[in-house]
């Protein structure tokens, strides 16, 4: 079992908000939004070697473990741990937008744990998010989208933001800034990943579905 995620400056601290993110990301559009996300950063970045890997993952899969891949540590011939780790977390962030629709019935709220947890299908999902703890999660997808936009871009953009823990609506604020306007929708895109992770390493904590431990 994982241990209980730490909820301090967290966007996701309730099974009542993991509902209402999931019903949000369900949205066709914003499931698109996601997956589009994946494929721009894909080409923002620049690297053949991160494209290959995300192509040649679900291979790699079948060799070593999805843990030992995302720890740098592994030895590939001619593979760059760092590379491998982007294209690792990005297939798995593929994986994990595609199985959404699995948590949600048919009114779109979160199905129950407990319910779910039975699941094959599932298996899969809890296997990742073992591989990997949330706050590393976040932070090298941001890492990626920073190697890519600049850390002068970031650093203008927190200033702007005046808020680590930035949303949507303050993002939106920035649209019309001429200096911010050229990454916006990379860092949006960004914001909405961080959201649906916290979301899915919230629901998928069984401590977090019981009122009495919370």
């Amino acid at each position: 079992m994982r241990n209980k995620e730490k909820t301090d400056k967290r966007l996701i601290n309730s099974i009542e908000e993991v509902d209402i993110t999931f019903k949000l990301l369900s949205d066709k559009r914003q499931i698109e939004e996601l997956y589009k996300g994946i494929y721009i950063l894909l080409d923002k970045l620049g690297s053949i070697e991160v494209k290959e890997l995300f192509d040649r993952y679900p291979r790699l899969m079948q060799k070593y473990s999805i843990k030992e891949m995302f720890s740098g540590n592994i030895e590939i011939p001619d593979v760059n741990p760092q590379s491998l780790k982007i294209a690792g977390l990005l297939t798995c962030l593929q994986y994990l937008t595609s199985s959404l629709p699995e948590f949600i019935d048919e009114s779109g709220h979160c199905i129950p744990l407990k319910e779910s947890d039975n699941s094959i299908s599932l298996q899969a999902e809890n296997y990742i998010l073992n591989s990997v703890s949330l706050d590393d999660y976040i932070k090298e997808i941001f890492l990626a989208i920073v190697s890519f936009t600049g850390k002068e871009y970031y650093q203008k953009f927190s200033e702007k933001i005046g808020n680590p823990d930035f949303t949507i609506d303050d993002i939106l604020k920035l649209e019309n800034d001429i200096e911010l306007q050229e990454h916006l929708d990379l860092m949006a895109w960004g914001y909405l990943v961080r959201l649906f992770l916290e979301a899915l390493y919230f629901y998928f904590n069984p401590e977090n579905h019981n009122p009495k431990i919370q």
